[in-house]
């Protein structure tokens, strides 16, 4: 059998940041999985270029070169940290497009493929192109239900309406989103939401694909142990979209049959100070941790001593709980959005999503004794989530996807844009 055929390739991944976790870890390691395969053209943001031009002579990956491209100096100085990042991400898209152009002409690329941002409601710039055009993983998340934000909260709330009305009227407006849709010849889905609510005849071109991946994990059989108390985890921001608070309450909940129990909660946010103040109100502080950020190394040693992952995220991805599969922590999450399609058939426990709120805090703490209480469940279910991380989760496991999907793109463009 022939080794695959070696493509020239231009990837464009905003977000690329060797080490790093969320989306600069996948722009980072979409990378270097393409650059083992092909010889690779990426375009990231300037700030990014010195990391990854690093990380791959360390690796030698000879077939990476690195393009950076940002926005003039006049064109990006509202631009603060997180205000102003989409609306930057939008016009960097457009812009990009020109410098793909430019480059294609130059190199002749046989693939152009769109890694990061993974947001499904803004427009790729590789749709200018005209080369066999892949289109993820995308995705987005849902609207978090108005019930399981907090109500005195009104900024929160509004935010959060304003962001799911925004992200519809560019699905149903924008013309640079239905050219994007439209040219690509493959659409990688992160979720099955977003695949089926496409039009019918682009459905047929999308493959429900995580965007997220992990490191292989060799564990001892001795991972697997409950450790002599029961150690609880989170990790995550700290905003409603994650059900930071759900957590909190559940494991509230848990600890009236658990009184060993301890809770750690990993990452910051805006929520961080209302948490602190509600567990002194329960009378939690000596059992809750509240970490703050982390270097990634010390998140994935946490999850490797973790008795449970309690996770009860409405976010279309989850990416953190794919680590918490390959660090062989049992996961605890609602049936709803990206955590609950990962923890399907048997690889966590999902909880429904009730009418009520404090019906879905009972329903995670119930799941949290579960567990406890059946040490062979416990086990089985991170036994189960780990050997699926291995084999379907993996970088590695992810790469030897490529080039099917760039095949399947080129048979697409060369039959003619849906």
């Amino acid at each position: 059998m022939s080794p695959p055929r070696r493509r020239r390739v231009l990837v464009s991944a905003y977000a690329c940041e060797p080490g790093a976790g969320s989306e600069g870890g996948i722009g980072w390691n979409w990378a270097r999985e393409i650059a083992e395969r092909h010889e690779v053209w990426l375009v990231t943001r300037e700030n990014n270029v010195e990391r990854v031009r690093k990380a791959a002579r360390e690796l030698g990956l000879e077939r990476l070169h690195v393009e950076g491209f940002d926005l003039p100096r006049w064109a990006r100085w509202w631009k603060r940290g997180e205000r102003g990042a989409m609306l930057y991400f939008y016009l960097w898209q457009l812009a990009v497009g020109v410098r793909a152009r430019a480059l294609d002409r130059r190199h002749d690329f046989d693939v152009v493929h769109h890694v990061t941002f993974a947001s499904s409601w803004i427009p790729s710039g590789l749709s200018f192109v005209g080369k066999p055009f892949v289109w993820g993983p995308v995705g987005r998340h849902a609207r978090v239900p108005d019930r399981f934000i907090d109500r005195s909260n009104w900024r929160a709330r509004a935010a959060e309406f304003a962001k799911a009305a925004l992200k519809r009227v560019c699905e149903l407006t924008d013309p640079m989103l239905w050219l994007t849709r439209k040219r690509a010849d493959l659409i990688l889905s992160i979720g099955e939401d977003f695949a089926r609510e496409l039009p019918r005849p682009w459905r047929k071109k999308t493959r429900a694909f995580l965007a997220c991946g992990t490191e292989l994990e060799r564990l001892p059989n001795s991972r697997f142990a409950r450790s002599p108390g029961f150690r609880v985890l989170y990790a995550g921001r700290l905003v409603d979209l994650k059900g930071v608070r759900l957590a909190l309450e559940a494991f509230a909940h848990f600890t009236v049959r658990a009184p060993e129990a301890t809770f750690t909660l990993i990452g910051d946010g805006p929520c961080r100070a209302a948490l602190e103040a509600r567990a002194r109100e329960l009378g939690l502080d000596d059992r809750i941790t509240f970490a703050g950020k982390v270097p990634r190394d010390e998140v994935l040693a946490a999850m490797r001593a973790a008795d449970v992952f309690l996770f009860p995220s409405f976010e279309g991805a989850g990416m953190v709980v794919v680590e918490a599969f390959a660090c062989g922590a049992p996961v605890v999450c609602l049936d709803f959005g990206g955590p609950g399609e990962m923890a399907a058939d048997g690889r966590g426990l999902k909880v429904k999503v009730a009418r009520d709120v404090d019906t879905t805090i009972a329903g995670l703490a119930d799941a949290l004794l579960r567990l406890r209480s059946d040490e062979e469940l416990r086990v089985a279910l991170a036994r189960r989530a780990h050997t699926w991380a291995h084999e379907h989760a993996t970088w590695p496991a992810k790469g030897a996807r490529i080039d099917e999907f760039y095949a399947f793109a080129e048979r697409k463009h060369a039959r003619g844009a849906a």
